[in-house]
């Protein structure tokens, strides 16, 4: 028998409401900002959401009424079991568990910015490979230098003390992790971080157009995948944190658009989170891996390495259930 959905929201919407208020009163001294009758009100609450939670999961109601009790059971098992959790212990819980979850939830934001900055790289391959008098409309004039040392294959020598290349991967990192953090602050915008998705590929396409002639294409990748894979991986990241966030003000579903920016903000800045060991890493890489002399072969199996975990430790990670067997529940 199908679930009405309307009159099963209008039977249960004001437990949840009262325990989205607990758990809101307790953001701010935890438990011991409850009174006595809301601290076992707090269990309650809990265990029949969670219940709701099963049924809804069960009956494949609106995905919109799945998602919202899936963060309102998230959050209230956070509340309740806080106390048993060390705060270092809760970061590895967020990092082994709750980070891919969201990851993974919000997957299609972070699809959608990996193609607008493949759109991006095309648009520019496409006129620069045309005509290198399309470059000025993608890269600054202080870098044509860069690009120069890249055309002359540098990477095959292992030689940054002469500096263009490293220069140019430096400006790479330094613009990335820029367009990462505005592309995320701005995402109730929704337009400037589609444009900035677009002009962040723009000047990998225009590179790809310039090197590609000279047959040192092979040499350029090795000095950019190694390093590349996970700072890339974090600006697509960022980038969908900020269409998320965008997203929910167009098209918030069953949520008022405050409740819908809410929940997606909050995703947003885990995901944002999620970015800076990815950003780390790749400074720590590009710095002593990517323009060293390792053979190409070396460099090309450090960033399908990088790949390779990062899809695993996404789509592998363990799944977080509920007391009993209410299936996995995103915090």
């Amino acid at each position: 028998m199908a679930i009405d959905e309307r009159a099963f929201i209008n039977k249960k919407r004001a437990n949840w409401e009262r325990l989205s208020s607990i758990v809101e009163r307790t953001k701010n001294g935890g438990l011991r900002r409850l009174s006595k009758e809301e601290l076992p009100a707090l269990g309650s609450l809990y265990r029949r959401a969670a219940a709701d939670l099963a049924y809804v999961r069960q009956q494949n109601a609106n995905p919109n009424l799945v998602l919202y009790l899936n963060e309102l059971v998230g959050n209230a098992h956070g509340v309740i079991y806080s106390e048993e959790t060390g705060g270092w212990r809760r970061i590895i819980q967020f990092l082994r568990i709750g980070l891919p979850e969201v990851l993974r939830r919000r997957m299609a934001f972070t699809l959608v910015a990996i193609a607008l900055s493949v759109i991006g790289a095309y648009l520019a391959y496409a006129l620069v490979h045309k005509s290198e008098s399309y470059l000025a409309l993608f890269l600054p004039e202080q870098f044509r230098d860069s690009f120069d040392a890249w055309k002359q294959g540098f990477a095959d020598h292992g030689d940054i003390s002469a500096g263009e290349g490293f220069q140019f991967s430096s400006m790479l990192m330094t613009n990335n992790t820029k367009v990462g953090i505005i592309t995320f602050a701005t995402g109730i915008t929704l337009l400037l971080p589609i444009y900035l998705l677009l002009q962040n590929g723009e000047t990998m396409g225009a590179l790809i157009a310039v090197v590609q002639p000279t047959g040192h294409l092979t040499s350029m990748w090795a000095g950019i995948l190694p390093h590349g894979i996970a700072e890339l991986s974090a600006i697509f990241i960022c980038g969908g944190a900020g269409l998320c966030i965008g997203w929910a003000l167009i098209a918030p579903g069953r949520y008022s658009r405050k409740d819908a920016l809410v929940i997606a903000g909050r995703d947003g800045a885990k995901m944002m989170v999620g970015t800076i060991p990815l950003f780390i890493l790749a400074g720590i890489i590009e710095g002593n891996i990517s323009h060293s002399s390792l053979p190409h072969w070396a460099k090309f199996g450090m960033a399908f390495f990088q790949f390779a975990l990062l899809i695993f430790y996404i789509y592998g990670s363990p799944r977080r259930k509920t007391a009993g067997s209410h299936g996995s529940i995103a915090r």
